[in-house]
């Protein structure tokens, strides 16, 4: 029997954004125009063409049930996620405790773990993808625009992820140098690295959410259609 996908996304994108201007990045607040509107300033003239022929996409496979398939790639996501964030909570282990010095070695490590965190969200998207085209017409097509729509964003997406090192960096150097607004009621004044470390992994996890949102919702698509079909 096809399972439901056992992952869920606590975070996702809005609270990774509170995050990030807790931690002291500039958010917009102002209302974002419709998304009709947003995806048109994103796509390009061939982009759109790309897109258009996505939707008029028809499988020349006569396709081949994938229940099991999705199944042990609903396990994978689980058990990925999981290892990930063991990895995600081990991140300041290596270090000690006297390194304040420079924000150097803090962030190589974090940027290690975020580069990790975009690769392997990408092969599971990959392999998703793969199985939904071998699954039906239905799943084949939507497969072909999800690429469309990861090609076409890879380059927004990565523009957005490459900006929260640089508010880690901006953390460390805040949190180095104590003072009434920095400090929490009840904490040491040597105690900022381990709050720092803790602000880095909280948004490691967001991040992880963030980018596994894409694979939990067409896996969810592939049960749905496992489920309708006779």
């Amino acid at each position: 029997m096809t399972q439901r996908s056992p992952v869920h996304s606590p975070a996702g994108q809005a609270q990774l954004i509170q995050l990030l201007a807790r931690a002291g990045a500039k958010v917009d607040g102002d209302p974002l125009p419709c998304f009709g509107e947003r995806l048109g300033r994103l796509f390009g003239l061939g982009d759109t063409m790309t897109l258009d022929a996505a939707i008029a996409f028809r499988s020349r496979q006569p396709g081949m049930d994938q229940a099991v398939v999705f199944d042990r790639l609903t396990q994978e996501l689980a058990t990925t996620r999981r290892a990930l964030i063991s990895k995600i909570n081990g991140f300041s282990d290596e270090f000690e405790s006297t390194q304040t010095e420079s924000v150097e070695p803090w962030l190589n490590a974090w940027l290690l773990l975020q580069r990790k965190l975009a690769a392997t969200s990408r092969q599971l998207r990959d392999k998703v993808r793969k199985a939904m085209q071998n699954h039906n017409q239905i799943l084949a097509r939507l497969a072909e625009l999800d690429a469309v729509f990861d090609h076409t964003m890879a380059g927004y997406t990565s523009q957005c992820f490459a900006h929260i090192p640089k508010v880690l960096e901006q953390r460390f150097q805040t949190l180095q140098t104590p003072s009434e607004h920095t400090q929490e009621p009840g904490t040491q004044p040597g105690d900022w690295l381990h709050r720092y470390c803790e602000e880095a992994q909280t948004l490691l996890l967001a991040e992880l959410d963030v980018r596994l949102e894409p694979v939990l919702g067409l896996l969810e698509a592939c049960h749905n259609e496992v489920s309708n079909t006779p």
